[in-house]
């Protein structure tokens, strides 16, 4: 999430090389290639070779929600969300399973929250939608006029 929040704030509709966004966010290069492999055959991300090549994003930050990256970058929690409790705890205690079947419930529950935050919700929570080529610009200012308005409360970032 943080090298695609950092892709989406500092594209400016122009690829970012990777080795950027690993200095500014402190992350390993080899991993980033790795997720950014992965977004890429997924279509969220594309390469620009060449001199002044990087990636950009494939659809507007609105488009792109942090479900998306999170069921590509870490299955294990969107696995364990997908889990039938009836299925493969039916020989557990009733208290055993009582406590499963919450912890699924919580899981999908965070699972569908994670469906509604785009990209471009968290750049204007954070205050950081300041491109000047943003991909969605009528999304983004409505959603600041809705805080501005309180008919919408931030994440408190």
């Amino acid at each position: 999430m943080q090298a695609l929040f950092d892709l989406a704030h500092y594209s400016h509709g122009q690829p970012v090389p990777l080795h950027l966004i690993a200095e500014r966010q402190k992350l390993s290069l080899p991993f980033l290639e790795q997720i950014f492999n992965k977004l890429k055959k997924a279509g969220i991300v594309t390469s620009v070779r060449g001199p002044k090549g990087g990636y950009v994003l494939t659809r507007p930050c609105n488009e792109v929600s942090v479900g998306d990256v999170l069921r590509l970058t870490d299955g294990a929690f969107y696995a364990a969300a997908k889990e039938d409790p009836k299925a493969a705890h039916s020989a557990l205690q009733a208290d055993e399973k009582m406590n499963r079947l919450l912890w699924k419930q919580l899981a999908d529950h965070v699972a569908r929250f994670m469906d509604t935050v785009s990209l471009a919700d968290l750049c204007v929570e954070s205050g950081s939608n300041a491109c000047p080529n943003c991909t969605c610009p009528d999304y983004t200012q409505d959603l600041a006029n809705q805080f501005k308005q309180g008919l919408r409360k931030p994440c408190g970032l």
